[in-house]
Parts: structure tokens; C-alpha cells; sequence
């Protein structure tokens, strides 16, 4: 009896042992994976931030570009008006004062 009492106690430390063992790599493997759920998001976030980063660059670069060639479009019309202006100058005043004159005539 003593030996089928020595045999169940046996077994059950086996048991427990095995249960502990389980135990153990239950929360090994969870907390593996937990570290590679962090290393995913990490990476993913680097990934996402160079992402951002160099549409940033490359954005910015196109609206330097546009923004060139709009000043560029706008000095030439500056140009243009200042030159209809300096050329027409005396013309202009010489209708606006005789259109004005001739208006006090009625």
C-alpha cells in the first residue's frame, strides 16, 4: 500500500512539476510575445515617421518649386505694368484730364 501511496505522490509531483513547467513557458511565451508586438510597432513607427519625413522633403521641394515660377510669373507682370505705366504715363493723364474737362462743358 505504502508503495501504491509513494507511486501517487510521485505522479503528483510530476504532475505539479509539469504545471509548473507549463507555467513557466506560458508566460515566457507571452511575454515573447509581447516584445515582438513591441518590436512590430516600433519598426513600424520608424518606418511610418521616414515615410512622413521624406514626403515632407519631397512636398516641400514641389512647393518651392511652384512657388519660384509663381514669383517669377508675377515679377514679369510687375515689370510689364511698371513699363505700360512709364510709357503711357503722360498719355493716361492727358485723357483723364480731358475726359474730366469735357464733362464740365455740359
Amino acid at each position: 500500500m505504502d508503495d501504491v501511496i509513494n507511486k501517487i505522490l510521485q505522479m503528483d509531483e510530476e504532475a505539479r512539476k509539469l504545471d509548473e513547467e507549463a507555467q513557466a513557458e506560458r508566460i515566457a511565451s507571452r511575454e515573447e510575445v509581447m516584445k515582438k508586438r513591441k518590436e512590430v510597432y516600433d519598426d513600424y513607427l520608424k518606418s511610418a515617421k521616414e515615410h512622413i519625413e521624406s514626403y515632407k522633403a519631397a512636398e516641400k521641394k514641389t512647393s518651392e518649386a511652384r512657388w519660384k515660377k509663381t514669383e517669377k510669373y508675377y515679377d514679369n507682370v510687375s515689370r510689364t505694368l511698371e513699363k505700360k505705366f512709364r510709357d503711357n504715363k503722360e498719355k493716361w493723364v492727358s485723357e483723364i484730364v480731358s475726359g474730366v474737362l469735357s464733362f464740365t462743358d455740359y
